[in-house]
């Protein structure tokens, strides 16, 4: 099928296209095809998209001020369009939606600009993609009209859609428990609803899988991506330095068969700190930028942690061919990071090689190095199989601990996962990965929170040696935090633990913030607060093309503070696409400025691109990575990033729903995680689950919420309810497909403890 989207992306051209070159970029032969892009065209035309050149070509329209965007709506009923260009977002009424759904690609034109704080107005021109193809609902009978109609259980999509019978049971739609898939057949235009057929159905009591299965559909995430017929490129050993005889070792923490491939570390001791090498698998050298095993790993976008399984992101042959197996040799992309004693980074180096990993260290391994005694001249049994690499594995230890207690490129909090069978991978630290805006405290009994350190800076020594050479990459934005936030929470923080010593005059920062949560007995609530005011992070292109906007870069991202993903690359596209271009740059990047010159750089050393004053790629490779770094790619990924974090979320949230089924109407202790004016939240002692108190079923008083305290007090008993109280609470109901859990208080006042604050007034 063609989309809007498609057909501006061919016409994406300086002189435009002749109607029939069109339909050739777009491959239609049939002529219902050609007659659809014909009505498709005319009314681009008219509404100024598209227009006619003097040598009857088709082209776009540059004269009109359009913006392009993707449609975000709330529950609520608000709808933004979120600029492609990342400029500000601008608002859209109900009545210029336009059909448009939440999460379609979407053409804008602003129709009221921005005031003060006001975001600019703007109405739907035309929807350049479909965002769902399919989506959950409920099915009703309309008995007046003897229809089925469909309603999205997703309540930012607030559309009725017509529902092709196809013999359907209508005795099924008795059964409570049973929602369906719909595939969308026609999307609404003008007067005209959407029309869909039912594709499949799910019980919500299917079991694990089931769950599973659910969410996959929920979330728009397909397991049906067909992968090529197309074998990966084969690696030429030539000019690839070989460092198999080098004892590197393998950190890891997943235990599923299927889990993804991570990096190897070595390092010794060296000039008075120490040197490390990261290995990563190379999969930019097994693939050509748009070739179609690109293009399936670009559609595909990320491997997906199904709980104590995954699904996959690359292809079998990939995975395959570029896995590191123990005592098997295998190609790398190599980092070799110097640090010196207070962790440091001093040089570094980036090279082709290939490796051959000779153990696998595990929490098992590191569990038993941590336990032992300095001076213990025993070696564990657990540790007898990695005797001979114990010099190495320390030494990776201690250069993670001086790396980590330096580097604050990203926010490091408590992650409470429930200790469930069907959530253990989840459990484990994702190096590399963040899913909210920070990432999990740093942990030496886990295998990955060790690669994690060297991972990060591995990404961060990437975006600097990119940036030195002007080279396209994308990277991770940690947006900040508002200080006005930080000044809340941190009295917040104050009224929790007396004990604090913040700075709530508005000099505070986060850094120094979480380093004083350290050491209170509130820690746990304390860490969930500030998760609630981190904005999260996006993927951001690098691209410049004059040195104005080079200085502009400069001034504006600090490059101590990006990350450049590239040494897990399978995991996501992203980490390919920087993969791609750092090993472009050491196989086709010129080193030397003639080919009689004797004098070479070495492209992958620190600084080297100080002595670069030559034209790096040949136009046809510059050009190539011109095409393909563009805003849309980072968008799409964007999208699919929210995608991933929404099925983590909802796969946490499931089996914490599932657990608190098992004891509806059971008395368990609580804790306070949230007051707001309509009641309060209580985490579940042993699930790690939020519920909510909702304040009517608080029946002995009236209770006022004191946002500056942040708590309910009753008016006549003024007993109070705020942050980290201990409550008694039964589960009343659990909504599975909302991710709800309602909780009422246990009135025992033998249980109930009361707070010792002084109450103020709102005088």
């Amino acid at each position: 099928m063609t989309s809007v989207l498609k057909i501006l992306e061919s016409l994406d051209k300086e002189d435009g296209l002749e109607l029939s070159q069109l339909e050739k970029s777009l491959k239609l032969t049939k002529k219902i095809d050609r007659e659809k892009l014909y009505i498709a065209i005319t009314a681009l035309t008219k509404l100024g998209i598209i227009e006619n050149t003097n040598h009857e070509k088709l082209a776009i329209n540059n004269s009109t001020d359009f913006i392009q965007g993707r449609v975000r709506c709330s529950s609520k009923g608000y709808c933004f369009v979120v600029r492609e260009d990342q400029g500000e977002d601008i608002y859209i009424r109900e009545a210029n939606l336009n059909n448009a759904w939440h999460g379609d690609s979407v053409i804008v034109l602003i129709t009221k600009e921005g005031v003060k704080r006001r975001a600019p107005e703007g109405s739907i021109q035309c929807v350049l993609n479909r965002y769902n193809d399919n989506l959950l609902a409920k099915v009703e009978h309309d008995k007046l009209s003897n229809e089925l109609r469909a309603y999205p259980l997703d309540d930012r999509i607030p559309v009725t859609i017509e529902l092709e019978s196809n013999d359907f049971d209508i005795k099924k739609l008795s059964n409570k428990d049973l929602i369906y898939e719909i595939k969308i057949n026609r999307y609404p235009i003008a007067q005209f609803k959407a029309k869909g057929s039912i594709i499949r159905e799910f019980s919500i009591n299917a079991g694990e899988e089931g769950d599973i299965e659910l969410l996959l559909s929920k979330n728009n995430i397909t397991k049906d991506f067909i992968a090529p017929k197309v074998s990966p490129k084969k690696i030429t050993l030539k000019s690839r330095k070989n460092l198999t005889s080098q004892p590197s070792l393998l950190f890891e923490s997943w235990e599923s068969k299927n889990s993804p491939s991570l990096p190897a570390l070595f390092a010794e001791p060296y000039e008075g700190g120490n040197r490390i090498w990261v290995h990563s698998q190379t999969i930019s050298e097994r693939i050509n930028l748009g070739s179609k095993l690109d293009n399936y790993l670009r559609d595909k976008g990320e491997v997906i942690c199904l709980g104590n399984s995954w699904l996959d992101f690359l292809n079998e042959s990939l995975k395959s061919a570029s896995q590191f197996k123990i005592n098997e040799e295998s190609e790398a992309i190599s980092l070799i990071i110097d640090i010196n004693s207070e962790g440091i980074i001093t040089n570094w180096k980036f090279s082709l090689t290939i490796i051959k990993p000779v153990k696998l260290i595990t929490p098992k391994h590191l569990k038993a190095i941590n336990n032992r005694k300095a001076t213990s001249k025993s070696i564990p049994i657990a540790l007898k199989g990695v005797k001979e690499n114990l010099e190495v594995i320390y030494t990776i230890i201690h250069s993670a601990k001086l790396i980590n207690s330096s580097n604050n490129v990203s926010i490091k909090l408590d992650e409470n996962i429930p200790n469930l069978e069907r959530l253990s991978e989840l459990q484990k630290t994702f190096p590399g990965r963040d899913f909210h805006g920070w990432s999990k405290t740093y942990d030496n009994n886990d295998s990955q929170s060790i690669l994690d350190v060297y991972i990060r800076l591995s990404n961060n020594i990437l975006a600097k040696h990119l940036v030195g050479y002007r080279l396209p990459f994308i990277y991770k934005e940690y947006e900040e935090i508002e200080q006005t936030s930080i000044n809340e929470l941190s009295k917040s923080a104050l009224s929790l633990d007396k004990k604090l010593i913040v700075n709530v005059d508005g000099s505070v920062t986060t850094t120094e913030l979480i380093k004083s949560f350290e050491s209170s007995t509130e820690k746990k609530i304390l860490h969930k607060l500030i998760k609630h005011i981190i904005p999260g992070i996006h993927l951001k292109l690098f691209k410049i093309n004059t040195n104005e906007e080079y200085e502009h870069y400069i001034n504006n991202i600090s490059s101590n503070n990006i990350e450049a993903p590239w040494c897990c690359p399978s995991f996501n596209y992203w980490n390919v696409f920087n993969q791609i271009i750092i090993t472009l740059l050491l196989n086709e990047g010129k080193n030397k400025s003639t080919s009689r010159s004797k004098d070479s750089i070495d492209l992958g050393e620190k600084n080297s691109w100080n002595n670069i004053k030559w034209e790096i790629f040949p136009s046809k490779i510059m050009d190539s990575i011109d095409n393909h770094a563009n805003l849309r790619l980072v968008q799409n990924l964007n999208d699919i990033r929210k995608k991933s974090k929404s099925f983590r979320n909802n796969i946490i949230s499931i089996a914490q729903g599932r657990e608190a089924q098992k004891i509806i109407g059971k008395e368990v202790s609580a804790i306070i995680t949230g007051v707001q004016s309509y009641g309060f939240f209580a985490e579940i002692d042993d699930l790690t689950a939020e519920g909510l108190v909702h304040v009517s079923t608080l029946g002995d008083d009236w209770y006022e919420y004191r946002s500056r305290q942040n708590l309910l007090v009753g008016r006549k008993n003024k007993k109070t309810y705020q942050l980290a109280q201990k409550v008694n609470v039964r589960v009343l109901k659990v909504d599975i497909l909302k991710n709800q859990i309602d909780l009422e208080l246990v009135k025992d006042t033998d249980t109930e403890t009361t707070s010792s604050i002084d109450i103020e007034t709102d005088n």
